[in-house]
């Protein structure tokens, strides 16, 4: 583990470098000067440090140091003094994730500041592409894109939450993401032409699409290199687009036609549903089949050409009976806004209220062949009702999501914030328990592996023992420079070495669940006694 000989060495090179280490600082304060071109480093006991590295994901450690540049030399000594004091490091952006990526004991570097191009964003409307910095919002290109380009052209990723949190382009790669355009379009890694990143030596490079370190890099991470700057390709923006609804009462007819349609390849631009083992409620209430007279269960919002359109209603209804409404783009709009408001609904009991509820992320993103998805649904809750949660009620997610590989659906465990209030550690070891339950039994019962879009964060270990079965090979490519040296495999193979646990034989499946639940505690509950020196 790391020692304290080696924080204060990595801490004292980055001084040397012109950083400046701030024990006691105001937020209004800290904001100035993170602008101000300062290279800036937070130690723990800092009164602001908690607010200022926090995401959507329940998963936190406060790390030993902070650090906060604003410039690409700043950004290299950083890099390369953890490298020379193997200090585990991770890189925060947006600081939206579900999964805990960034969060660890020992070192986070916060990249909201740093300015990797002259000009953060440059449009090329002849070539069709836009180079941008890795801390641009990703909601402003969505915005921005077709406004420059006279409605030509569009940014071909689109993150559902990016529309209302401050999702960012180096996250966006870092992950692989895609987004409600992904059947038509796909994720992320279709449209980079080139990026410069920062690799674990300290040194500037340029990747291109055919480069074979190009797959390291987008979706890694951030653990074989850190992205600076990229240029994507701009998707055509469609001509004389079509919406429309499908909605029916039958749940497994409709996933039979969905399986049909991926066979078939029908990608729409946008294909987004919504299931719930009771009615639909609110604008999706007023929905009833015309024939079984029966209130909607399940809902489909389409949005693409009139042909594409056409031919996946056609190959639906040779499975399943339901009804269709065309609507014009503000009615559009308005189902979409309410299925997005719909997926916090997921309790089930009459007694008690969504507010009443946290929902926590853990197998949030599940990719999963149609034919399988209702038997993911009615499995997971099985494990919730045997660990005494609530039921989830409501799930929902994109079709065709990445060109056929699968819906995705979006699930997250219901915890009662009044448990949460009055037995806090209790909660959370069975929160744990749940979540590494639920993500094994997906893999041996379903061959379903979770974390499909979002980062798999502190899990990332993990997969890959379980994939490539020997992990000392991280540990190979972090002592070659090939690979920063990562928290999440420290605080793994410590936890391994705990239980007795092998990083180069295969996992089994009690293993696996042992492992899973204690890497969610700790992260859950915070403690980081014993990794990091008083």
């Amino acid at each position: 583990m790391v020692n304290q000989e080696n924080i204060e060495s990595f801490i004292e090179e980055l001084k040397n470098k012109g950083f400046t280490c701030f024990s006691n600082l105001s937020l209004s304060k800290f904001r100035i000067i993170s602008q101000s071109g300062f290279g800036i480093i937070l130690k723990r006991d800092n009164p602001i440090f908690g607010g200022s590295i926090q995401d959507c994901s329940f998963l936190h450690f406060s790390p030993e140091i902070l650090l906060k540049p604003v410039s690409r030399e700043q950004i290299q000594n950083i890099i390369i003094a953890s490298r020379t004091n193997k200090i585990p490091i991770t890189f925060a952006a947006g600081k939206t994730g579900l999964s805990g990526g960034f969060a660890n004991p020992f070192v986070v570097v916060d990249l909201e500041c740093l300015k990797s191009l002259e000009t953060s964003y440059n449009i090329n409307k002849n070539e069709n592409w836009v180079e941008i910095d890795q801390k641009f919002l990703v909601s402003d290109l969505i915005r921005k894109v077709p406004m420059d380009t006279n409605d030509k052209f569009i940014f071909p990723v689109q993150p559902s939450s990016a529309f209302k949190l401050p999702v960012r382009v180096g996250g966006l790669i870092a992950t692989n993401a895609s987004g409600v355009t992904s059947g038509k379009l796909g994720a992320i890694e279709d449209w980079i032409e080139s990026m410069e990143i920062l690799n674990p030596k300290g040194e500037f490079v340029k990747i291109t699409e055919n480069d074979p370190y190009f797959p390291k890099i987008v979706g890694g991470n951030g653990r074989h290199g850190l992205i600076l700057n990229a240029k994507i390709k701009l998707a055509s923006n469609p001509e004389n687009l079509r919406y429309k609804l499908l909605y029916g009462s039958n749940l497994e007819d409709i996933f039979t036609g969905l399986q049909a349609i991926q066979d078939k390849e029908i990608f729409p631009l946008i294909a987004e549903f919504i299931l719930s083992i009771n009615p639909l409620k609110g604008l999706f209430g007023q929905l009833f089949s015309k024939n079984q007279k029966e209130p909607a269960r399940w809902a489909i919002l389409l949005k693409g050409s009139e042909d594409i359109l056409e031919n996946f209603e056609k190959t639906a209804k040779e499975s399943s009976e339901f009804d269709t409404k065309n609507l014009n783009l503000d009615e559009f709009k308005v189902y979409l806004e309410e299925r997005a408001s719909m997926a916090l609904q997921t309790i089930s009991s009459k007694e008690s209220r969504d507010s009443d509820f946290v929902l926590y992320p853990g197998f949030e993103d599940i990719l999963i062949s149609p034919l399988k998805l209702l038997s993911a649904f009615e499995e997971i809750n099985k494990v919730l009702a045997e660990m005494s949660f609530n039921q989830i009620v409501i799930g929902y997610g994109h079709i065709n999501f990445r060109k056929g590989q699968g819906i995705l659906m979006h699930l997250r465990v219901p915890v009662s914030i009044e448990d949460l209030y009055t037995n806090k550690h209790a909660i959370l070891r069975k929160v744990s328990h749940t979540i590494a339950k639920t993500i094994v039994m997906l893999q041996s019962k379903l061959d379903v592996l979770t974390k499909a879009e979002h980062s798999p964060g502190i899990i990332y270990p993990w997969m890959e023992h379980y994939k490539i079965k020997d992990l000392t090979l991280w540990k190979n490519e972090m002592d070659q420079g090939y690979a920063f040296y990562n928290p999440h495999f420290e605080l793994y193979s410590f936890l391994c070495s705990k239980f007795g646990i092998s990083l180069k034989n295969p996992l089994n499946e009690s293993d696996s669940r042992k492992i899973l639940e204690e890497m969610f505690f700790l992260y859950y509950s915070g403690n980081d006694k014993g990794f990091v020196p008083n």
